[in-house]
């Protein structure tokens, strides 16, 4: 017998907590993009001619940006593609009209 991979469709849930944690990846890679970007400034001010470190910095942050953002997007993506994404906001609206 062999041993062969078996891919199972993630359920639901599971797929709205990998969107959660995309977002949360998305949104320190903003933060660490803003930090990045204010040194860049800072340096560019207090030492014009020197800020290539600071440059790199932003370039990697703007680049992790790019990936969190792809990452949430394709998530949301499959989301759509299955339909979970509108039983999701149904899900939302009736909780918060109930709550209203």
């Amino acid at each position: 017998m062999s041993a062969n991979t078996v891919s199972y469709r993630k359920t639901q849930f599971e797929q709205i907590q990998a969107v959660i944690a995309a977002a949360k990846d998305y949104a320190e890679a903003r933060e660490a993009f803003a930090v990045a970007s204010m040194g860049l400034s800072r340096s560019r001010r207090q030492n014009p001619g020197n800020s290539d470190q600071y440059a790199d910095e932003v370039d990697e942050a703007a680049d992790s940006v790019g990936r969190a953002q792809a990452r949430v997007a394709d998530l949301v993506a499959e989301l759509v593609a299955d339909g979970s994404l509108e039983i999701l906001s149904e899900t939302l609206a009736n909780r918060n009209t109930r709550l209203s």
